[in-house]
């Protein structure tokens, strides 16, 4: 079913990665490509004719290079890629840490990695200004950077776990027994 058109670019056997363009136009995706997303990305209104079917659904990456080139992120969007109707747009990192959230890219689908660096409280704000499907939920990547929280998220889930001590520098936050 690939068109023959600029969008018919789904016929490849091997999956590839795709930035959009404003033009609704895409290109793949290179090593070191990475380059300026403008805000209208998306913004076009459908063709009238256009069969709803085929729409294509964006699945934004916003999460640090370090994280968008790593091995298991690699494999998560070689399998994305290989359905036809999923386009694959990577937020840059300069987008990410420079850019107010208005201007980011357009997704129907947000996968967002916190790790060091990475602007989470703009993610939140993009997610609540654009309304993305979240695959994973932003507001506990916040807890996921204390090892605190971690241990007690576990505890009540009611996952064993190891022995392990707590050095609490945080006067803010005295750990009592429960």
């Amino acid at each position: 079913m690939s068109k023959s058109s600029g969008q018919g670019m789904f016929n490849s056997e091997l999956p590839r990665f795709l930035i959009g363009s404003e033009g609704g136009e895409s290109r793949e995706l290179g090593d070191t490509d990475m380059r300026k997303i403008s805000g209208d990305y998306g913004e076009e209104e459908e063709e009238e004719d256009e069969d709803q079917s085929e729409r294509q659904i964006v699945v934004g990456i916003c999460s640090m290079m370090k994280k968008s080139k790593s091995k298991p992120m690699t494999e998560i969007l070689e399998r994305l890629c290989k359905f036809e109707y999923i386009t694959v747009v990577i937020f840059p990192e300069e987008v990410i840490l420079n850019e107010p959230v208005e201007k980011w890219p357009l997704c129907d689908c947000l996968i967002s990695f916190h790790s060091k660096g990475f602007a989470l409280d703009k993610a939140v704000s993009y997610a609540k200004l654009r309304n993305p499907l979240l695959i994973n939920d932003l507001d506990m990547q916040y807890f996921i950077q204390d090892r605190r929280e971690v241990y007690r998220i576990l505890q009540e889930e009611g996952i064993d776990l190891p022995r392990y001590a707590v050095l609490n520098r945080d006067p803010d936050r005295p750990e009592g027994k429960d």
